[in-house]
């Protein structure tokens, strides 16, 4: 929707979407994010919410990537890594030792025979080194059935990797492996002198009966001046937990806590900087040999551990411990590190179309303003989700591109690509820095939208910096072509594309007052006494509030702004498929400034 259109609109009741087919349509409700300050926080903590979702790389499991595949095949349980045999690889199916990552050929062939050990696939070799699938699990004469002891649990190997790993026909065949990803040998500074660790971990908690669930706990950090330089996850139910996450608190106004509690993608308001992750098929964090993550009395004092539980077959019983042990050092490096984000938060991708592009830019005016001095990237991972099949984050200066940041193509959402400089890529004040998300809906019957569901779609980047800048929020995304920066940082004054947007959230704006009052009174129904249907009453006001040029401006960038209220109605563009939710902006406006809807009137 450009500044320059106008579109007839519609108000399209969502509890009575039914009732008449021109209203019909899904409706995406999004989660009311925990805030203080609806005017700042409150904005902008919902695109938080989901940038930190995405940030999770959500793995999709597969063929013996679920714990309990591993009773589908004997020892499977207890099958060794290639890499170190002292460790087991627990995803045996996949290439990744957690699992959650692309199948390896014995998942394959798995996976082909209706993910049940057949005889079939009991003789067969599925890693080409020689042996059976049945003599590398301990299954022989291939007569191991489910639930019983298979005829050797010793002198075991990996079915779907080729060993001796250093032989010739094996190293043609596991081109794919690489073992430096598995254990902790990919991250020399915890063997460091000096280097001390300490364990976080939930007390043993009862996990919901349902599919979805958050959970965290706050916790004190090490009394004194460290750099955290990485993490290693500590996973008790290795069936349900999905990714954990650590954030760094502002100690001053979150206090800890002694057990877990029911939250969502935030503990706290004050936490949100991201100083650890775990996902599916991941081994933990590393820093950059130069760089950590401050904590202790110069740094953070308090972290927030989120732990996301996927209780798939919505079952009782269930407890979890997991966690994570922390390594840091008081042998500080050069460098403080922090991350930010890049990306396009409006993402409506029709159906059966064989490429979708959608763009975004931290402008040169961002980075001016997010980065007064040259940062240094260490670290770069996109995202996107299933429909997702290239993305490209590039470098630019002067309107010349100097490089690439990250390019997956193709890209695919459960085997994320983590792109790590050293060198690192250094970014100056006015570079610019361009996403480009392309996506495949060639197999959909319906538009898809932005969204933290699997079946939804998002474009973002997530990189690690050095050194770390006091920005107060560290996220250079767009809404179409509106910066995010350029809306909260001080530097712009409340201004975007010329329009002050602020000036409209006053209780003393006449024009708001005008025209939030007569929406709400025509086209709400919060008293159960007003229109349901699709008012042409209310229709004409919507379109006369949009005649405003400044209140349009202001209207297209908040339509990115996602906040649940009671009774919703949905304002469609008759020519174009998204929606914008006037009633959830109208009725932010009215309990911010007038603390209720009535005193609208």
């Amino acid at each position: 929707m450009s500044n320059g259109n106008r579109h007839r609109m519609e108000i399209i009741p969502v509890v009575h979407v039914i009732e008449k087919n021109r209203c019909n349509r899904n409706v995406h409700r999004w989660r009311e994010s925990i805030t203080e300050d609806p005017l700042y926080s409150g904005l902008w903590s919902n695109t938080l919410y989901l940038l930190l979702l995405a940030f999770l790389v959500l793995a999709h499991k597969g063929s013996l990537g679920f714990p309990y595949f591993k009773e589908r095949i004997p020892n499977g349980g207890q099958v060794p890594s290639p890499c170190n045999p002292m460790e087991i690889w627990k995803g045996v199916g996949h290439k990744s030792s957690d699992g959650g990552d692309d199948r390896n050929p014995f998942g394959l062939d798995f996976l082909r025979h209706g993910k049940t050990w057949t005889r079939a696939l009991c003789e067969m070799d599925s890693d080409g080194d020689g042996m059976t699938n049945g003599e590398e699990l301990g299954d022989p004469a291939c007569t191991w059935t489910p639930g019983n002891t298979p005829a050797k649990t010793t002198g075991l190997s990996h079915p779907g990797v080729c060993e001796p790993l250093n032989s010739e026909l094996c190293r043609e065949k596991n081109t794919w492996l690489d073992c430096s990803a598995t254990g902790n040998g990919n991250c020399p500074a915890f063997e460091e002198p000096g280097m001390q660790n300490v364990t976080l971990k939930f007390p043993r908690t009862d996990v919901p009966s349902h599919v979805t669930n958050y959970y965290c706990q706050i916790f004190d950090l090490p009394d004194g001046d460290f750099h955290l330089v990485g993490t290693r996850p500590i996973i008790d139910n290795q069936e349900l937990t999905h990714h954990i996450l650590l954030f760094g608190c502002d100690e001053r106004e979150v206090p800890a806590t002694s057990n877990a509690f029911k939250c969502g993608m935030l503990a706290h308001p004050k936490c949100i900087n991201i100083i650890g992750t775990w996902t599916v098929g991941s081994s933990g964090d590393c820093l950059h040999a130069n760089t950590g993550f401050r904590i202790g009395r110069r740094g953070f004092r308090r972290a927030a551990m989120q732990i996301h539980w996927n209780n798939r077959r919505r079952q009782d019983g269930h407890s979890d411990s997991s966690g994570m042990v922390l390594y840091f050092t008081d042998r500080r490096r050069k460098y403080d590190a922090a991350m930010f984000a890049v990306g396009q938060e409006f993402i409506e991708i029709p159906p059966r179309q064989p490429e979708v592009d959608f763009h975004s830019s931290c402008s040169r005016d961002c980075t001016g303003a997010m980065f007064p001095t040259p940062i240094y990237i260490t670290r770069a991972v996109n995202h996107m989700h299933y429909m997702g099949i290239k993305q490209r984050i590039t470098l630019h200066r002067n309107g010349t591109k100097i490089r690439d940041i990250t390019f997956d193509n193709p890209y695919r959402y459960d085997s994320p690509a983590f792109y790590k400089y050293d060198p690192p890529i250094e970014v100056r004040p006015g570079d610019e820095i361009r996403t480009t998300c392309t996506y495949s809906s060639i197999d959909k019957q319906r538009t898809v939208y932005f969204g933290d569901g699997t079946t939804d779609e998002m474009c973002f980047g997530f990189m690690t910096y050095y050194p770390r800048q006091n920005i107060p929020m560290p996220y250079c995304t767009t809404w179409k072509t509106v910066e995010k920066c350029k809306r909260y940082l001080p530097q712009f004054g409340g201004v975007v594309n010329d329009c002050p947007w602020k000036t409209f959230l006053s209780s003393k704006n006449p024009d708001t007052r005008r025209i939030v009052g007569n929406v709400l009174s025509l086209c709400s129904n919060i008293n159960g006494s007003r229109d349901r249907q699709c008012s042409d009453r209310c229709t004409e006001t919507v379109e006369e509030s949009r005649e405003h040029v400044g209140f349009f401006h202001f209207l297209d960038f908040l339509e990115g702004e996602w906040r649940f209220y009671p009774d919703v109605h949905m304002v469609k563009m008759s020519d174009q498929p998204h929606s914008i939710n006037l009633e959830k902006i109208f009725g932010m406006l009215s309990n911010k400034m007038m603390q209720g809807v009535a005193s609208w009137k």
